[in-house]
């Protein structure tokens, strides 16, 4: 344990005087906390005297930039202690068994919570897609639940990037690529955009310095003078304001030099085309006094026409609400005026219009929730620096239902809360799944049931064969929580034996016909009963117990009754034998002007090998060559049979039936529907309803199609559909 004396020690010339910083955080903190602080600084000096950091910075200058940027944020003293004592715990041999008798538990909170945040540092996303970027985002969120730990991160991060250019080119690039894919962002979504303006140009002048530096030109003045002309505007609007006594609260800002890049490329303009350089923002009590200020505005200043939008009037389609307006000021520059009640910008800032949203495009969901909640704990933590209790309201927090782990390549994986590593490996590849044998955590072997934690670094031991254990679907051994693996392996087990199970399902259809004295009734009967294929898939799910006893006999006895009601079949002699074209685009051998149809059991298409069978007043009935009706007709009724092929289809249509399951996910039937669009396919009819048992969604399908070769295209566009699991014509 290192010792620290009250007394601070001496600087080298050109160094920060800390002396001098303590009397200034005098102002935000009482004797007792400048006590606590000062110790930091001492324990700082004592551990890293004359050593600098990687950025060439002296401890104490590189620890008070941050803690400096904290103060500004208004937060506690516990945060800049642990701002004082970050960088040393980064870089130089100060550990947390160092600090933790001498500070409170919150102080190492926070320092470890930032630690582990650190974890991104190293992480290469400079090729990452934006869903990854975006998981790396959440699982940032994830692991804290103490918004002062990202805000540190954040402080820590805008002085490393305010000092980048000491670093290697190469490393400059990869940390200015991880500042705005990842830091910036959270910056904005936290509503913490001090930090988001300066994280965004200090990454856009590393990354595009060419672009800075003409914006910079057109800007021709410093942010500073800038800053003034804004606060000079905002005291000449509230001295109006408040001669017409309206109560009103009035900020603005500089847009900073990336927001107008990024205007620019959205907008397809140059520089001369942005008008709110320069924004203000005033908040009323009223919609009546949002009208008034507007009013007052446009008469005290010339505005720019085809810059007004009433976003009160007509909201935005998230339900933003507000005025917008650009007037030119005396000194000939525009200014962007958003005049909102207080109701509107809360609803704004914290609701489904934020900012953040409407901008980057996200739901309201669980992480939107988590936003909210740590804005909403920043909030109150500003407000009652001093309070030991947090309401009780904000203390609850926001409960996450994922978590967030790293695969080898340093992707971030989303699962479910409690997922597994076999829910991971599913996850990765179902061949991955198939196969897998063992699992690492972090380095370490650990069972398949063991229950996944946020950041963890998984790695997924394979064998040569895939080979499922039936154990992995028993939910009371814990090896899966996902929906999506329970299904992959379902599927697997029914492919694998379907042979078995046919032979099986066969000998128990058999059993069971014998036993009722049920005659003239096959599988193929009960396939669309239980939304299958064919009559051997029928068989092959009462081998496995997916058709149990009572689904059977109550099927068998219903097809028995409607046989018993059903008009008796009549012998019929064939006159001639000729080759006649008929309806439906078929040729008939040897009958005459006799009705044709598609049968129901097999909807055969054009392509496909026809035959036709003669019925008792429903003229002939077209079958599959290969339908199971008509070989088991064949054995009753060759007389019945009759030769037929496809003639002239070229402008039929024929309606054929798809069974899809899928995984349970409420965007799967939107996918079909778009891939049917697409093809211009026509859906004549559509069900669907979920397998508790499977935990699968079923999905039928009717569709009107040309034949053979245009089922095959649709059949491998739904294939590519990510949440199907299978694909089967009916």
């Amino acid at each position: 344990m290192v010792m620290v004396s009250s007394a601070i020690l001496p600087l080298e010339k050109g160094n920060m005087s800390v002396k001098k910083w303590l009397m200034a955080a005098k102002q935000h903190f009482n004797d007792s906390k400048i006590v606590i602080i000062r110790e930091a600084c001492t324990l700082l000096q004592i551990s890293c005297d004359n050593l600098i950091t990687p950025l060439q910075l002296n401890y104490i200058n590189h620890s008070l930039e941050i803690a400096n940027l904290l103060l500004n944020l208004q937060l506690d003293y516990e945060s800049i202690v642990a701002s004082i004592l970050y960088p040393a715990l980064q870089y130089s041999d100060l550990t947390i068994h160092d600090i933790e008798e001498q500070f409170s538990k919150q102080v190492l909170k926070l320092l470890q919570g930032a630690l582990q945040m650190d974890t991104f540092d190293h992480l290469q996303h400079n090729t990452a897609t934006s869903n990854h970027i975006d998981n790396y985002r959440r699982m940032l969120l994830a692991m804290v639940d103490d918004v002062r730990i990202v805000l540190l991160k954040l402080a820590e991060r805008t002085v490393l990037l305010r000092h980048i250019r000491k670093l290697p080119q190469q490393e400059q690039i990869h940390l200015s690529l991880q500042a705005r894919d990842i830091y910036a962002p959270l910056a904005n979504r936290l509503g913490i955009l001090e930090l988001k303006w300066e994280l965004e140009d200090l990454t856009f002048r590393i990354l595009q310095p060419e672009d800075y530096k003409n914006i910079a030109t057109e800007l021709n003045g410093r942010r500073i003078d800038r800053e003034h002309f804004v606060n000079d505007f905002i005291n000449q609007l509230d001295e109006i304001l408040k001669q017409a006594k309206i109560k009103a609260q009035i900020n603005g800002r500089a847009k900073h030099i990336y927001s107008i890049h990024r205007k620019m490329e959205r907008k397809h303009v140059n520089y001369k085309k942005i008008y709110d350089v320069t924004a203000l923002r005033v908040l009323v009590n009223s919609i009546e006094d949002c009208y008034t200020v507007l009013s007052m505005i446009h008469s005290t200043w010339p505005h720019i026409a085809q810059e007004f939008d009433n976003y009160i009037a007509t909201p935005k389609p998230n339900g933003y609400q507000s005025i917008h307006t650009v007037i030119i000021s005396p000194e000939g520059k525009n200014v962007e005026i958003q005049i909102r009640t207080e109701k509107m910008h809360a609803e704004n800032e914290l609701g489904i219009a934020a900012h953040w949203v409407y901008k980057e495009g996200n739901q309201k969901n669980d992480y939107h929730r988590k936003i909210v909640w740590l804005r909403q704990l920043l909030a109150w933590q500003r407000e009652v620096a001093d309070a030991s209790v947090i309401p009780e309201d904000i203390a609850q927090g926001i409960s996450e239902n994922r978590i967030y782990v790293f695969a080898l390549d340093g992707a971030v994986v989303s699962l479910p809360k409690g997922a597994t590593p076999l829910d991971f490996a599913y996850y990765i590849h179902t061949e991955v799944g198939h196969k897998c044998r063992g699992a690492k955590i972090n380095g370490r072997m650990v069972p398949l049931t063991h229950p996944l934690k946020l950041g963890d670094r998984v790695d997924i031991l394979t064998a040569k064969e895939p080979n499922p254990s039936r154990d992995w679907l028993n939910p009371q051994l814990g090896y899966l929580v996902s929906s999506r693996a329970k299904a992959k392996i379902h599927s697997w087990f029914k492919k694998c034996h379907y042979e078995q199970n046919l032979v099986e399902g066969q000998t128990i259809f058999q059993r069971e016909l014998k036993r009722f004295n049920l005659s003239g009734i096959n599988a193929e009967m009960l396939a669309s009963r239980f939304y299958l294929k064919n009559g051997n898939d029928v068989l092959a799910a009462i081998g496995c117990g997916d058709i149990r006893m009572p689904q059977l006999t109550g099927a068998l006895q219903d097809l028995l009754n409607q046989q018993i009601k059903e008009e008796k079949t009549l012998p019929i002699t064939i006159k001639n034998k000729q080759k006649i074209k008929i309806q439906k685009g078929i040729l008939i051998d040897g009958v005459d002007n006799l009705l044709t149809s598609i049968a129901h059991c097999c909807k055969p298409l054009p392509g496909e090998a026809i035959v036709g069978y003669v019925t008792v007043g429903r003229g002939i009935t077209i079958h599959h060559a290969n339908c199971s009706n008509i070989v088991n007709i064949v054995e009753q009724y060759p007389e019945r049979i009759i030769n037929a092929s496809w003639g002239d289809v070229s402008k039929q249509n024929y309606i054929v039936d798809l069974l899809i399951e899928a995984t349970e996910q409420s965007d799967v039937l939107r996918d079909i529907i778009r891939t049917m669009g697409d093809e211009n396919i026509t859906i004549i009819g559509l069900n669907s309803y979920n397998d508790q048992h499977r935990n699968l969604s079923i999905i039928n399908i009717s569709l009107e199609i040309t034949g053979h070769e245009q089922l095959n295209h649709i059949q491998n566009r739904l294939q590519s559909i990510e949440a199907i699991i299978s694909l089967e014509r009916q």
